[in-house]
């Protein structure tokens, strides 16, 4: 009996102290109290960073998808054909949006000329006399002995300070207009030519005088010799001669290049016709280009219904939103391009069951045989009225609607769906011509060669590709709903930032409350030493 008594209280009884881990003890009380609400606010503090790297990851492929659409292009939908080949001219499209299909004959080219003057000298580094050289531009003639300044003046002044032929001659080269080289002339190291060349077109050529005469000048009066004089090219292009200082040439016709190569009297020929193969590349990179961008949005916003592997935005209103912008967008109609609607599928653009964009040949053919004009929206704007004889002008971020309006003469109003009417006025330009335009779309107006030019139908029309960089840059815009989400969600953070703080001040303020009483409780337990000593001793004695 008595030791079962010792076994059961004595026992229980700590000869020095409670026995008990109190650091443990008072670990597993904060625990209980602090580790639920922090795994939750933690989770939460998670699932907003991961938002955040999400949204970022949008703006990205948002930012990328509208760079790739900028690339896109309407030079590539035209072939050209150079007969009887490319070794007398070249030709390239420079503004596909102004190229008309047709055949353009070229004739009797003779090719513009740069001036060239060579001085024999030595070694390149040998030492020049200090002097100053001056350049001046204009038309000369005769091996430099003639010579014409150009209207306005052009020249230029170098100085030789303890220069060599070589340092002379690299100063000579930063001057525009003008080419300056030194070239060995055989296998002697120290023999070489200074050549000077300047620009093609006659009046591009140079006359050269020192300081310190003789030497370095032009004509008879220098130690050069000039090799041949510039000149403009002459050609003709559809039975009318043109003359250019430049053999590269791109204001003659519409859309068009032309680089002459070598004189020729022959007929040459450039055909120029819309390819539909070219078309159909471009319509396929764009469907790439789209689906990539639609294929981040899903990945976003992937639900793991298994598992635990959720998109940064899944959920997110946010991302559904940017979802069905995409959605409308894609069947949203292209006006302003004649009296009919474009749609993308027009193009060859489907939707897929799974929500992919599809490349639809039969759908991109039809179009083609049938309307092949309705390829302009890919890639080009377009404003132009009833009347062929009056010129429409819409800037790119002018803020007129695009689609169709009728401009009424009597009251010098212009109408457009069922917003009110913009009143115009009219402005004579001084040369025979009337500007018509309104404070209520700047940058647009119509010119006509008439104060009452008649009732006319305006079309205003954006193209795929500038409606999608628009699409794109409002999503992406500052004070758009991209960046006001991403404020929210970093509000969000920080606020979940200053919850967390918060329980871990309340965590060391428990764990010092604890650990006091649990300390306090031991210096009692201590005291009571001599009384476990006197029990022991009670019942040892039973």
């Amino acid at each position: 009996m008595s030791q079962t008594i010792s076994n059961d209280y004595v026992s229980m009884i700590n000869k020095s102290g409670s026995g008990y881990n109190i650091p443990e003890i008072v670990d597993a009380i904060v625990d209980a109290a602090i580790v639920p609400v922090k795994e939750i606010i933690t989770a939460q503090k998670e699932k907003v960073d991961l938002s955040i790297s999400g949204m970022g990851t949008l703006k990205s492929s948002m930012s990328a998808t509208q760079t790739l659409v900028n690339s896109m292009s309407s030079d590539s939908h035209w072939t050209l054909k150079n007969a009887p080949n490319s070794n007398y001219m070249q030709s390239s499209v420079v503004d596909g949006s102004a190229v008309v299909p047709g055949v353009h004959e070229i004739r009797d080219i003779s090719i513009a000329h740069p001036m060239i003057w060579r001085m024999d000298d030595g070694d390149p580094t040998r030492a020049v006399n200090p002097q100053t050289i001056t350049i001046q531009f204009g038309e000369s003639t005769s091996n430099g002995n003639s010579f014409s300044a150009s209207s306005p003046a052009r020249s230029s002044t170098v100085s030789f300070s303890n220069d060599t032929l070589a340092s002379s001659v690299a100063k000579l080269n930063s001057i525009s207009g003008l080419k300056a080289e030194l070239v060995q002339i055989d296998s002697n190291s120290s023999n070489y030519s200074v050549i000077l060349t300047s620009e093609t077109g006659s009046t591009n050529g140079f006359q050269m005088t020192s300081s310190a005469g003789g030497y370095w000048q032009t004509g008879s009066a220098g130690n050069g010799t000039v090799t041949q004089n510039s000149a403009d090219a002459t050609v003709q292009i559809n039975d009318q001669t043109y003359t250019r200082a430049s053999n590269s040439i791109s204001d003659i016709i519409p859309g068009l290049k032309i680089k002459l190569l070598t004189d020729r009297t022959n007929l040459q020929t450039i055909t120029v016709e819309k390819s539909s193969s070219n078309i159909q590349k471009t319509v396929e990179t764009l469907v790439a280009d789209l689906n990539a961008y639609k294929s981040d949005l899903n990945t976003l916003g992937f639900i793991d219904e298994v598992g635990d592997e959720n998109g940064e935005l899944a959920h997110s209103s946010f991302l559904r939103n940017a979802k069905r912008k995409l959605t409308n967008f894609m069947t949203a109609p292209i006006t302003g391009f004649g009296d009919k609607n474009i749609y993308f599928v027009d193009f060859g653009i489907k939707t897929a069951k799974d929500g992919s964009y599809v490349f639809d040949q039969t759908s991109f053919d039809r179009t083609y045989t049938n309307s092949p004009e309705k390829f302009d929206a890919l890639t080009e704007d377009k404003a132009y009225a009833s009347d062929p004889n009056v010129f429409v002008y819409a800037a790119a971020d002018s803020a007129v609607p695009e689609g169709r309006h009728t401009f009424t003469d009597s009251n010098d109003k212009l109408s457009y769906g069922t917003i009110s009417a913009k009143d115009l006025t009219s402005s004579s330009t001084g040369s025979g011509k009337f500007n018509f335009r309104t404070s209520d779309y700047p940058g647009f107006l119509f010119q006509t060669s008439s104060e009452t030019p008649g009732d006319l139908v305006i079309y205003v029309g954006r193209s795929a590709k500038t409606k999608l960089l628009n699409f794109f840059s409002d999503a992406l815009a500052t004070a758009g709903n991209l960046d006001a989400t991403v404020d929210l969600y970093k509000e969000r953070a920080s606020s979940l930032d200053a919850r967390l703080t918060k329980i871990d001040q309340r965590e060391a303020l428990l764990q010092a409350q604890y650990t006091k009483q649990f300390s306090e409780m031991e210096k009692v337990v201590n005291t009571s030493t001599s009384s476990s000593d006197y029990v022991t001793q009670l019942v040892e004695g039973w």
